[in-house]
């Protein structure tokens, strides 16, 4: 003895089946879009972490650049400053040798 579903049940049955198999297949896209978006999220943070590198390689070059300048302005300094303590001794040498040229 076979039984038939009545035909109220077995719409009922089928709008069941295309509700599992809709499930199925949103359940499927949903692994997909979060594969995907997961993937996206490692290249944007590949991206950013070169970008950061790139940008802290700028301003080290940078800052290096600034302070080998501001090393020269103290090493030309520096070096005006001996010229100038060189003239004082020479200048004072020779005010020796005039004082001691007058005696």
């Amino acid at each position: 003895m076979v039984v038939t579903p009545l035909p109220e049940l077995a719409d009922h049955e089928e709008r069941l089946n295309q509700l599992e198999n809709a499930m199925v297949n949103l359940s499927c896209e949903l692994k997909a879009l979060r594969a995907h978006i997961d993937c996206r999220f490692k290249e944007i943070e590949t991206q950013i972490e070169t970008g950061l590198n790139s940008l802290r390689l700028e301003l080290r070059a940078e800052f290096e650049a600034k302070l080998h300048e501001a090393v020269e302005k103290l090493h030309a300094r520096m070096d005006a400053q001996h010229h100038q303590m060189i003239a004082l001794q020479v200048a004072i040498f020779l005010a020796l040798i005039a004082l001691f040229a007058q005696r």
